[in-house]
């Protein structure tokens, strides 16, 4: 018995070095698991934090940047730094009153986001805290936009971004890779426009039952859960199909380019972590890293997410520009798709 378990044990190490993609995606997850994720539930760590201060009547900027935990900008003008507020270039704005009288500092967020207005409030708290003994301005709190939803509302329309994102590939892949494996689509595909066929009837089947699926989802989870859908249905239909477009399309060339359901499977999985956590889903894109700030914005799920939450919270949202980006991620994935198929055809 033994010999038979070193034998498997020996056979199994062999087909995994023989998987070297498969190796290196199994590395990848768990560091993005470990950076992107820690980093996301960890909180923002590099809040824009905007301070109004002319006269330097406190050390608030001086403090603030002994924390570690904020960018800091100073600003002469007050009106600049509400606009650089509203457009989320900063995140935060601390309003030193110039009035010796008043002797107060006025904490303004954008007030879109539950959770970063708690956690700013917090670390806040904790910088004036520690140094109580050199700073005596108290603290008023306020916000651009008051916001009427809670945070399940806020998460909400990130996670439907997700979801479009998991249904779509995972749909889409599992569905393609089988029955390319089965060789039903290589007798489609040889027959005189077979792989355009094949190629639109697989996004649009697929995208449309994903939709379903993610529609009823909603429907049935929102009044027992307690978030809102918001009042556009006709917007929420649009970028659904729209995002599911996308992410199908984004799939199919994954399927392609894979092949596998095994490696498909993973790769789809690390970019899905990935995704979720550096798109803007927990906390404001403008409060992460740099790098992934950039990545963020290179990729479509921060576009979806942003679609998401224009419609179902009405916060301000870029909607053609959202409606834009995917597009073009979903002519990208067609592309890549159409090259490897017909490069795959003259083989056969």
């Amino acid at each position: 018995m033994l010999n038979q378990i070193l034998a498997i044990m020996h056979k199994d190490n062999i087909q995994w070095t023989r998987r070297p993609l498969y190796f290196i995606s199994s590395v990848l997850l768990a560091i993005l698991i470990i950076w992107v994720v820690g980093n996301t539930l960890a909180g923002a760590t590099a809040v824009p934090f905007g301070v109004y201060d002319p006269s330097g009547i406190s050390e608030l900027p001086h403090h603030l940047a002994e924390s570690g935990r904020f960018l800091v900008r100073e600003y002469e003008d007050l009106d600049t730094a509400k606009a650089d507020l509203a457009a989320g270039k900063i995140l935060v704005l601390a309003n030193v009153s110039q009035d010796p009288l008043e002797d107060e500092v006025q904490i303004i967020t954008e007030g879109h986001n539950p959770l970063v207005d708690m956690q700013v409030s917090s670390e806040i708290l904790t910088v004036l805290t520690e140094k109580a003994g050199r700073l005596y301005l108290p603290l008023r709190s306020t916000s651009l936009f008051p916001i009427d939803f809670d945070l399940r509302d806020y998460i909400t329309p990130g996670l439907a971004a997700y979801l479009c994102y998991v249904l779509a590939c995972m749909n889409l892949g599992f569905s393609w890779i089988y029955e390319w494996m089965e060789k039903t689509y290589r007798q489609i595909i040889l027959v005189p426009h077979g792989l355009r066929s094949a190629i639109i009837a697989k996004t649009i089947t697929v995208t449309l039952e994903a939709s379903l699926v993610l529609w009823l989802a909603l429907a049935l989870t929102a009044p027992t859960v307690g978030f809102t859908l918001g009042n556009n249905f006709a917007y929420l239909v649009f970028f659904t199909v729209l995002s599911m477009f996308c992410f199908t399309c984004l799939g199919l060339g994954a399927a392609c380019l894979l092949k596998t359901i095994r490696v498909y499977t993973m790769v789809v999985s690390i970019l899905g972590v990935g995704l979720m956590f550096i798109s803007g889903v927990v906390i404001p894109v403008e409060a992460m890293p740099e790098w992934e700030q950039i990545g963020a914005r290179a990729l479509p799920m921060y576009y979806s997410a942003d679609a998401f939450k224009g419609i179902m919270l009405g916060t301000p949202a870029h909607y053609l520009r959202d409606c834009l980006v995917l597009i073009g991620w979903s002519l990208a994935g067609l592309v890549a798709a159409s090259v490897l198929l017909s490069r795959r055809r003259a083989h056969l």
